[in-house]
C-alpha cells in the first residue's frame, strides 16, 4: 500500500513541475530536476524496502581525508 502512495505522490509532483520546465524550454533545469527527482525516488523506495542506505558523509570524509589529504584539527 505504501508503495502505491509513494508512486502516486511522485507522479503528482512530476505532473505539476515538469510541464513548466518544458513550456519554458528550461532543458538543463529539467535535467537537474529529473536527476534529483529520480535519486530521491530511488532512495525513498530503498528506505521503504528496509535496505541499509550508507551515510553520504563517509564518502565525503574519504574524499577529503584520503584523496585530497586534507584534515581538520579542532581547537
Amino acid at each position: 500500500m505504501i508503495f502505491l502512495v509513494l508512486i502516486l505522490v511522485f507522479t503528482v509532483i512530476a505532473l505539476l513541475d515538469v510541464p513548466g520546465f518544458v513550456r519554458g524550454k528550461y532543458w538543463r533545469d529539467l535535467g537537474v530536476f529529473l536527476f534529483f527527482y529520480f535519486l530521491s525516488f530511488t532512495l525513498l523506495f530503498l528506505y521503504f524496502m528496509d535496505v541499509a542506505i550508507p551515510s553520504p558523509i563517509k564518502g565525503v570524509i574519504f574524499i577529503f581525508r584520503d584523496v585530497l589529504h586534507l584534515s581538520y584539527e579542532p581547537g
